[in-house]
């Protein structure tokens, strides 16, 4: 027995490719305007921003991290509070410093492969960051705070966030940045 008739499945067919086509399109308007993604490389890389001094990109993390066995892991948003565009793309460097300037284990070096993100005055990119347990890789961890290298920077940026690492390894061996993705990163929810 058939109960709903050809005219009835068809107009709910219409119905559904016209919402899907409309949710589409608001959603690809919906993303930041101020954030694009480019093949060119016509745009500056970002600089480390200084807080007494405009332009530049300023790096910031969200607290509280998220907290897993092992470790904790963190959304940093890089802002561009410059007054021109600038771009980042790749996974940034990181290492932990000390009060003294001296980098625990030396930096992890980030990579410039990825998508290149162009970031207009105000915007947003973000990059999650793992910082895992420095006792389960040494007996004699250092302790520091963490500085991001955006696109092969050679002075890093303080992301705020403290961490402890072991002399002899990378980053602390504790440290593992993801990739930086065009948008603002929402904690405990971004991948």
């Amino acid at each position: 027995m058939n109960l709903i008739s050809k005219p009835v499945v068809a107009a709910f067919a219409t119905i559904s490719v016209a919402t899907l086509a409309l949710s589409l399109t608001l959603a690809s308007t919906s993303h930041s305007a101020a954030a694009t993604r480019q093949t060119g490389a016509a745009t500056p890389a970002c600089g480390n921003a200084h807080p007494a001094l405009p332009g530049g990109a300023f790096i910031w993390g969200t607290l509280p991290g998220n907290g897993f066995a092992g470790g904790v892991g963190y959304t940093l948003e890089i802002s561009n509070v410059g007054r021109s565009a600038c771009t980042v793309r790749g996974v940034p460097g990181v290492a932990i410093e000390q009060d003294n300037r001296h980098l625990v284990g030396g930096e992890l070096p980030g990579s410039g492969k990825g998508t290149l993100i162009t970031l207009k005055p105000g915007a947003t990119a973000f990059f999650t960051l793992q910082i895992h347990e420095a006792h389960a890789l040494c007996a004699h961890p250092v302790s520091g705070h963490v500085v991001i290298y955006l696109n092969g920077a050679r002075q890093g940026q303080n992301s705020l966030l403290n961490a402890q690492g072991c002399n002899n390894l990378r980053g602390g061996g504790v440290l593992s940045p993801g990739t930086i993705k065009a948008g603002t990163g929402i904690p405990l929810y971004s991948h």
